[in-house]
């Protein structure tokens, strides 16, 4: 089974506010019950690009998504930690995103 490492920065300041400023912007609801017509209040946030593989998209708000523990199962392979399932949905529904962080980024290295 996957040997999960838990993050320094989940243990700071920084990470509790924006964590709770996540959870109020999406009033507190899961997202992916929503999608299924299903309010159910949020457990945790979920980065839908990993922050293990993109750190400087931690903070990044539309990276972000309020889960139940159950449903963000759903988004990983608890063996290995890799993205599946819903995990996959979310990262092509936020692509425009993702792409636009990497340009922007590098117009302003520019």
């Amino acid at each position: 089974m996957y040997n999960k490492i838990v993050r320094p920065s989940l243990k700071t300041k920084k990470w509790e506010k924006f964590r709770d400023k996540i959870l109020r912007k999406y009033n507190y609801l899961c997202q992916e019950s929503l999608r299924y017509g299903i309010s159910e209040p949020a457990e945790m946030v979920h980065h839908i690009f990993p922050v293990s593989e993109y750190p400087e998209l931690e903070f990044q708000e539309w990276n972000c998504l309020p889960l139940t523990n159950k449903r963000h199962n759903t988004f990983h392979d608890r063996k290995n930690d890799k993205v599946i399932g819903q995990g996959i949905f979310w990262q092509k529904k936020r692509k425009r995103e993702f792409l636009n962080f990497y340009k922007n980024r590098k117009n302003e290295i520019l």
